[in-house]
């Protein structure tokens, strides 16, 4: 791999799911190999632009994935570094990897169906075609 192809910013949403925490183990694999930084974020779905103070942004945040993936970064010598969003959690996540020079997306997929998808919507689909880095999907 190049200098100009190296992995230095990870990026790991979370959101409190299996495969979250899979691609979170998955993120700090590759930060560990890479040398590379690790942001984990989390992104609150708001529909409005509605202004949520710190303690309710605390309120709504799993802290235990927080503070798991803080400890196995610690743990592993990463740099560390963590962040609660608001808005659309696909276009969230796709923005702040585009201003934060992040080099690689670790998403977990939520293993939906093909039927429940096209209700639902699929963050991990977002990510993946909307995403101008590179993305790892994990399931």
């Amino acid at each position: 791999m190049t200098e100009r192809q190296k992995i230095k910013k990870i990026l790991v949403p979370l959101d409190g799911s299996r495969n979250s925490l899979r691609g979170l183990e998955t993120g700090v694999h590759l930060a560990k190999e890479h040398e590379a930084s690790l942001t984990v974020i989390h992104v609150i779905h708001t529909s409005h632009k509605k202004e949520l103070k710190q303690k309710e942004l605390e309120e709504e945040v799993p802290p235990e994935s927080f503070l798991y993936a803080k400890k196995l970064a610690v743990k592993n010598g990463i740099p560390f570094f963590s962040r609660i969003l608001t808005g659309d959690p696909g276009h969230s996540i796709v923005e702040y990897s585009d201003t934060h020079n992040i080099d690689l997306i670790v998403i977990g997929a939520r293993g939906l169906s093909g039927f429940k998808k096209i209700f639902l919507g699929s963050v991990s689909s977002y990510v993946m075609h909307k995403s101008k880095m590179a993305v790892m999907l994990i399931k």
